[in-house]
This record gives C-alpha cells, structure tokens and sequence, in this order.
C-alpha cells in the first residue's frame, strides 16, 4: 500500500506523495506566501539583471547562437532574443550563479538555491502565456517540495550537489504550471530524480589551467532546472520515468544519503493544501558574494563608518569554523586571489575590500581591482582572519555565518563592527524597499532606471499580470554579447 491508498508495488510511494502536494488545487494560496514568492521574484531578478556581462552568462548566450531563434519562445533577458524555453532557461539561469547573489535556503539536512527553478518557471510562463498569478503559485509549491527535501536529504555529505535536490522543487512547480495528470507527474519526477544527478565536486577549490575556479558552477545550478523543464515536457509527451525511483536500491534517498523511511515526514509536511511558508525561511544576500561572508561585510562597514574616513592599516576578522572553512581553509592562497572567481571566494578580500571601499558590489571584483598592486599588498599584508568556536556571547548562530571585524587606523585607533546575520537573512530580513534598491543597483545599468524601476512595479502586482509582461520589460532593444 502506497501513500495515496493504492495496493500497487510498482508505484513510488515517495513520487505518489510529491505529486499529490505538487497538483493540489484544493485550497487557496494565502496572500501572505504569494507575497513571500514576490520577493523571491524580484531578488532573483536583480541577481540576474546584475550578471548580464559576467564571462559565464556571455558564454551561455554563445552557446544559443548554434540553434535558430524561436519567435514564440521565451524571452532571452537582457536581449532582443527569443529562444526555446529550455535554451532562455540555460541562458538566463546562469545569470543567477554567476555571483553567489541569489537566496540560499538551509533545511535540516542539506542546503541549496532555490530560486535557480525561476529562470525555468519564468521561462514555461512567457512562452504558454501563463499567468502571473499561476507562476507565484508554482513558486510557493517549488519551494516547499525543496524545503521538505533538503529537511531529509543530506546531498552534499553524501557527494552530490544541492542543485539535484532544487530540481524537484522545480519539477513539480513545472508539472502544476503544465497541468500534468498525476500519473504524468509521477512520471516527470521518475526522470528528474536520477537522470541527471550532478556531483558536488563542482564545489572543488582546484584551480584550473587559467588558474581560476570552474566556470561550470555557474551552470550546473540552470543545466539541472532544464532537465526538470524536459523531464515534463517529456512525459507530458507519453515517456515514462524509471520504476522506483525514489525508493529504488539505487535511486534517489540512497543517492542523496536519506536515513530512514521519510515517508512519514513527508506525508505530514507536504499535506496538499497545507503550506509551511518555506518561501519565507530562505535567506537573500545583500552582496554579490556567498552567504557565508555577508555577514562579516555588514561589520566591516559598519567598523569603517566608525573609522569616518581614517586611513586604514589592518583589518582582523574573527569569525564562525563554517565560514573560515568554506572562504580560507580549502581555498588556494586566499590572501593573494589571482581572478574574480578567486576573489569572491576569498574572505581576505572581500573583508578588505569592504575596509577599503566603504562598499562591495560586482565591481569590486574585477580583475583590474583585483590586481591593483596597493590593494593586493594591504589584502596580503593587513587582513588577518581568526576562526572562533562562537561569536554573540557564546551562543550557538545556526546558519548565520556570523562574523566580527574590527578595522585599526593608521593612528592606532581600534574600531569594532556590529555582530549580526547580514541583511536579508531571515533574522535581518529585507524589506520590499530594501529589494527595489537590491534591483536598481544591478538593473539599471543594463535596462535603465525607469524601465527597472517599472520591473520592480510589474513584479510587486505580479498576480493580476500576465508573466508575458515581465519577460518583455527584462528584453532591451539593443544587441550584446
């Protein structure tokens, strides 16, 4: 017997339930969870608007330039293109990894990105002409499946990449958007489940022949949201999936680490019609950088503003295991970055660069700040980074990768920066104010500022619109690379 009471042993009780909640139509999505994937919306729209020129994104358009364009296909951001919504989902889902801008969401197991399912919602949305309305809905679904998972799934410990885990999410936000059956569903997770299982070694510190991180970790997180869009596509066409895949000997809880039997879990957290709000718990990034530095950004600034405008001759870090870990310890000389990619890997530099700048955004990583002789000496020289058990008087932070900077002037004056989550984290959340100036700081460059500032006004109304509308306002007029 199965989770949705059918005595067939060929069924995926794991698959029965994911679909069940995924297709639910039962009960209205509340206001507040509709708001909640508005501002995942317009977060995820900014980071990708600001990565418009990154090599990875320039590449990914490359690569559409060996297929014909496609007139009724989905919007290409950024472009005058058009292109199949599985070619605008590679394309415009780089755009969020180029600068580990996006959200990050922690579950009890595992961790992961679930807003790289938008540029595939967006994308299915533009070109059935879906409304805007049904695309929040299928957010809010794509989040809670995510969520539930990575409460269960252990992807990373066990070897593989989270993005596996965001692309179930994504597959069952597609198949409610597609109105699969539930068989089609079933189906369509079957596909996505296995078939296309990523390794976590793209998280790899190695250095490669240019001497710079792996270009595909800016990929791989939309390469596995366009195998969710075919996989429905496909078996909205009549292919089947794999038998068990879930509760196969080799399918996806033994792949992805799941002690136990879930089922349980899971038939109370994925109730159909009962949301837990998991568009709410993730946590955004005010900086183009991981969630692991942003809050030792927030102090560093905070330890500057107090300097008011002092020479700075050192800066010292004292900061969580997780993040020493993650930006010094398996990082390549961090105190002496040699790219970008390096760079915003590198707590050395970021913290330095804020110490120095009074700012951090995209451009504080290029390669000619990067290289600048004074500022490689003062970041190899003057920035000491110590790892500590805790910060905030001895309690535990749980995920907030808390950090303190304290900055010494060229006079011998000690300035001390704020202990805090970095904004946007779900301790210090954003507001909608706070993700329009988030937008305008990365859109306007590219799209204006009028025409950002009416993007932002489109997705703040997103549920009486057509997704039609937006995805022709994130088109420009002009041609680039």
């Amino acid at each position: 017997m199965n989770a949705i009471g059918k005595d067939v042993s060929w069924k995926d009780d794991i698959a029965d339930r994911l679909a069940a909640f995924a297709l639910a139509r039962s009960a209205k999505i509340e206001p507040h969870l509709l708001d909640g994937a508005k501002f995942v919306l317009v977060d995820t729209i900014a980071v990708g608007l600001g990565a418009f020129h990154h090599p990875a994104a320039q590449n990914a358009r490359r690569y559409l330039e060996f297929f014909p364009g496609d007139p009724s296909g989905a919007a290409v951001w950024g472009t005058r293109l058009r292109a199949t919504p599985d070619k605008a989902t590679l394309a415009n889902g780089v755009l969020l990894r180029c600068y580990d801008y996006n959200d990050v969401m922690l579950g009890a197991k595992g961790a992961g990105h679930p807003s790289d399912m938008i540029a595939a919602l967006i994308a299915l949305c533009d070109w059935r002409d879906i409304s805007g309305l049904e695309l929040l809905e299928a957010i809010v679904v794509g989040y809670e499946v995510a969520e539930a998972l990575f409460d269960i799934a252990p992807a990373e410990a066990s070897g593989w990449d989270h993005a596996n885990v965001s692309a179930i999410g994504a597959t069952c936000a597609i198949g409610r958007l597609m109105n699969l059956s539930h068989d089609q569903m079933c189906e369509a997770l079957g596909i996505a489940a296995i078939q296309h299982v990523q390794s976590n070694e793209i998280e790899s510190s190695a250095l490669n022949r240019r001497g710079d991180l792996t270009m595909w970790k800016r990929f791989h997180g939309a390469d596995a949201m366009r195998h969710a869009l075919d996989s429905c596509l496909l078996s909205a066409a009549g292919a089947e999936g794999p038998v068990r895949p879930f509760r196969g000997k080799l399918g996806f809880l033994k792949i992805f680490g799941v002690t136990g039997d879930p089922a349980d879990y899971l038939e109370e957290r994925l109730r159909p019609g009962r949301f837990a709000g998991s568009v709410h718990h993730t946590n955004f990034k005010r900086w183009p950088v991981g969630s692991r530095a942003q809050s030792a950004i927030a102090s560093a600034l905070h330890a500057r503003a107090q300097a008011e405008g002092a020479p700075i001759a050192s800066v010292h870090v004292r900061t969580e295991p997780g993040v020493y870990e993650h930006l010094v310890a398996i990082r390549q000389d961090p105190w002496r970055p040699v790219s970008r990619e390096t760079a915003d890997h590198s707590l050395p530099y970021i913290v330095g660069a804020a110490a120095l700048d009074g700012y951090v955004n995209v451009d504080s990583f290029d390669l000619s700040k990067v290289e600048d002789p004074e500022r490689a000496k003062f970041i190899a020289g003057c920035v000491t980074i110590e790892a500590v058990d805790t910060l905030e008087g001895g309690a535990k932070s749980a995920g907030r990768h808390l950090a303190e900077v304290e900055v010494t002037t060229t006079d011998g004056r000690r300035f001390k920066g704020a202990v805090a989550p970095g904004p946007g984290h779900k301790d210090n959340p954003f507001t909608f104010a706070d993700l329009e100036q988030k937008l305008l700081e990365n859109g306007a460059p590219l799209l204006g500022e009028e025409r950002t500032r009416d993007v932002f006004e489109l997705m703040t109304k997103m549920d009486s619109i057509s997704v039609k509308s937006l995805a022709a306002q994130l088109m420009t007029d002009e041609t680039h690379s």
